[in-house]
């Protein structure tokens, strides 16, 4: 039996060892909150781990990831070595989602002895896949699409056309590029700075097509996504930044237009082959609509055969005439159909009605209905997490539960561009708040997943376009 003197030494213990880890917690929060501090997890200096194969004695690699622009395009430059072979080419990566990057089928050969490679480099394809091993270290893994046929698509000469001299070296390399599990380790978050990865995020002066097209220079921020016929099932996305307009559909499906809306300044929009059909290579197409001109997005074209991407800059000048401000509110009184006023009363367990929050947009889309309807559940666990929502600074909604059975709120549009803000009253029992919001128009339906906390909000913006 435990006495009552020590048992209060426990307690005690156990006391100051939860105070610690408040403050250590509370600590880590703000550094991690400051800039200075955070870290895009994909630019660095990674190393390639690979164990001794069969085919070679030993095969390193390198990988050096520049800046990104716009957190989208990423410059990069690949080495690798084996058995006396050293081959350097730069390559560009395109983020997928905040654990993808996904790799350019062109590479440019920046240095190659003793001999060229050529087109085999391509047989580093697919994904570059982010995790972390059990001691915490960073890695990339490769992910690769299969190339059935590649020899006829990629028009490969076999090794055995190498010259004697180089075919047993030839093999080993070709070997490990198409068969070996490659995984880059983590070394340094240092980005690589060299002019070329510069050069690289520049089409025009650009060493060779990375799957960038130059800068579309529009007027109009509404664009259009029009779907070409494909007879093969390639399975396709397309992003806007990181918001999706189409994610993982079957090409071969008829589908109505999409539109979409671009930022004021630099957008990118990226066509993603997300995995190949029958051919063994994507055929899918698409056409965009900007400012009432085309440009025609095609995988079956020369220049894209064999790539999981093809990228656009799109840039849409400053219009004042059109330009809004969206302000952060916060709630005059009780009435929630009064527009919230500033220094007021708040919102939410923390104090905070989000006024001070980070806003980040999840979503954009076109209306031609001024009414529309939310749906919102939690596809997960319910955990007791409620949410406030406001329309153009004006609440529509306080202290919203979130069940696991869809409950559906009507919400009325102004002409023109509506925000929609959803700001976390509580991080319920397990953080964050997480909520599922579908959005209806009759029978078009729109799905996002809403992930806030007491830094973020997000939020939808939705043009209601009166005809």
């Amino acid at each position: 039996m435990i006495c009552p003197t020590k048992n209060r030494t426990i307690i005690s213990f156990i006391f100051k060892l939860h105070r610690m880890k408040i403050r250590l917690t509370f600590f880590l929060i703000i550094v991690l909150s400051n800039p200075l501090f955070s870290q895009d997890v994909f630019v660095g200096d990674w190393k390639l781990n690979i164990s001794k194969t069969e085919t070679s004695n030993l095969f390193e690699g390198r990988l050096e990831i520049g800046q990104s622009e716009k957190g989208i395009l990423y410059p990069a430059q690949l080495t690798i070595s084996i058995d006396g072979f050293i081959g350097q080419y730069q390559v560009l990566l395109v983020k997928k989602n905040s654990r993808q990057l996904v790799i350019s089928t062109q590479k440019f050969a920046v240095n190659e002895i003793p001999f060229k490679l050529g087109k085999w480099i391509q047989l580093i394809n697919g994904t570059l896949d982010f995790s972390k091993d059990l001691k915490g270290q960073s890695i990339l893994s490769i992910n690769r699409i299969p190339l059935d046929g590649r020899t006829s698509v990629l028009k490969l000469k076999d090794w055995k056309s190498f010259p004697d001299s180089e075919k047993n070296l030839a093999k080993n390399i070709i070997s490990n590029l198409e068969n070996s599990e490659l995984q880059f380790v983590k070394t340094s978050n240092e980005a690589w700075k060299d002019n070329a990865a510069l050069n690289i995020l520049q089409p025009k002066i650009s060493p060779i097509y990375f799957g960038l097209i130059d800068t579309f220079f529009v007027k109009d921020k509404i664009g259009t996504v029009l779907f070409n016929n494909n007879n093969d099932n390639d399975i396709v996305s397309v992003k806007v930044d990181a918001n999706a307009i189409l994610d993982q559909i079957d090409s071969k499906k008829k589908r109505d237009e999409e539109d979409f809306i671009l930022d004021t300044g630099l957008n990118i929009l990226t066509f993603f082959a997300d995995d190949f059909g029958k051919k063994g290579f994507s055929t899918a197409a698409i056409n965009l609509k900007l400012d009432q001109s085309y440009k025609l997005l095609d995988f079956a074209d020369t220049l894209n055969l064999a790539a999981t991407f093809i990228a656009v800059k799109i840039y849409k000048p400053f219009d004042e005439k059109s330009n809004k401000t969206f302000e952060t509110y916060v709630e005059k009184d009780n009435n929630v159909t009064n527009p919230p006023q500033a220094n007021k009363k708040t919102v939410g367990k923390n104090n905070d009605d989000g006024g001070n929050r980070i806003g980040k947009v999840i979503g954009t889309l076109i209306s031609k209905s001024q009414e529309l309807e939310f749906a919102l559940w939690d596809d997960a666990v319910e955990d007791g997490d409620s949410i406030s929502l406001s329309i153009n600074g004006k609440w529509i909604a306080k202290g919203f539960p979130v069940k696991k059975k869809p409950q559906f709120l009507k919400v009325t549009l102004e002409p023109g561009e509506n925000i929609i803000t959803f700001v976390a009253d509580n991080l319920g029992s397990i953080s964050p708040n997480t909520t599922v919001l579908e959005i209806i128009d009759g029978n078009k339906r729109k799905p996002f997943f809403i992930e806030t906390d007491f830094k973020q909000n997000n939020l939808v913006k939705i043009l209601y376009k009166v005809n």
